[in-house]
C-alpha cells in the first residue's frame, strides 16, 4: 500500500513500513468519515429543512427501536475503529521503544548545530551516521546545551534529546544510503 508515497522520503527500515501503514489507516478512515459526515450533513439539510415558518417539528416516539439501533451504531462502529487504531498504535510504539538485546550500541551527543556519534569501536562521526545493514543499531542520545530533536525521516524515528537525560532510540536499516 503507498509502497513509496511522494509525501514521505523512501523507507529505510521495517519499522518504517510498520509506521506508515499505521498513519495511512489512520488518515484513510479520517477521510472516509470527514466525507461520510459531510455527505450527511448536506443531504439531511436539504431533507429536512423548514419549508414554511409555521412548520414545527415532531419529536421521535419515545422507545423507538430505529433510533435506539442508530444510536448504539453511531456509537460502536468509531469505538470499533478507534480501539483498532489505538491497539495498533501500542503495538508499534511498544516494538519502537523496546530496543533487541542484540543492538549494537552508539552513542550520540547533540551541541550546538552537530551530533557527535561515538561507535563502540572508537570510531567518530559529526553528523553523519553509518550503520551496518540488516542489524539492529541502538542510540543513547543526551545533549550538551539545549533541546534538539533528533530525527531520521527513512526511519521514521525521532525523538527530543534533553541536556542532563538519556534518550534511546533504535532502528535496523534495510537499505543503504
Amino acid at each position: 500500500m503507498f509502497e513509496n508515497a511522494p509525501l514521505f522520503p523512501e523507507r529505510a527500515s521495517a519499522m518504517a513500513r510498520q509506521v506508515d501503514h499505521l498513519f495511512f489507516f489512520a488518515l484513510g478512515g479520517s477521510i472516509v468519515f470527514s466525507v461520510l459526515i459531510a455527505v450527511l450533513i448536506f443531504y439531511l439539510g436539504i431533507k429536512y429543512r423548514r419549508r414554511s415558518p409555521t412548520e414545527v417539528g415532531r419529536p421521535p416516539s419515545p422507545g423507538s427501536r430505529a433510533t435506539t439501533v442508530l444510536e448504539v451504531t453511531w456509537s460502536l462502529v468509531p469505538l470499533a475503529l478507534m480501539m483498532i487504531l489505538f491497539v495498533w498504535g501500542t503495538r508499534v510504539y511498544f516494538t519502537i521503544a523496546r530496543p533487541p538485546a542484540n543492538a549494537a550500541e552508539l552513542f550520540v551527543v547533540g551541541k550546538q548545530w552537530m551530533w557527535k556519534i561515538q561507535h563502540p569501536e572508537g570510531n567518530r562521526e559529526i553528523n553523519e551516521l553509518h550503520v551496518p545493514l540488516g542489524r539492529p543499531v541502538k542510540l543513547t542520545l543526551t545533549s550538551e546545551d539545549v533541546i534538539h530533536s533528533f530525527f531520521l525521516p527513512a526511519f521514521r524515528i525521532k525523538t527530543d534529546v534533553l541536556p542532563g537525560r538519556y534518550s534511546t532510540l533504535w532502528f535496523q536499516a534495510d537499505r543503504t544510503g
